[in-house]
């Protein structure tokens, strides 16, 4: 036997999940059916905000981990603030 559960939600969010689940294959009402189980299985709920980088960011990052790698780029090490200050200057 099913019930219906209705919830308040803001609408782009509702979008936003929609989106994602199609583009996951699965519909939003198993998503949340899912992690209503998972829910009561575990008898906790964890909530995370782990940023999500853009591209622009994505391709910097690696950017700059390369020329970390590779030694490019860099500056320092500082001893003194004022060493730094120096640097930051020239």
């Amino acid at each position: 036997m099913q019930t219906m559960l209705s919830i308040k939600i803001d609408k782009s969010l509702k979008e936003k999940a929609h989106k994602v689940a199609h583009a996951l294959g699965v519909s939003l009402n198993a998503v949340i059916n899912q992690n209503i189980k998972e829910f009561i299985d575990a008898r906790q709920v964890t909530f995370t905000d782990e940023p999500i980088l853009n591209k622009k960011t994505q391709k910097l990052l690696a950017k700059l981990s390369k020329d970390a790698r590779e030694g490019k780029n860099m500056v320092g090490p500082f001893y003194t603030a004022e060493d730094m200050i120096k640097s930051l200057n020239s």
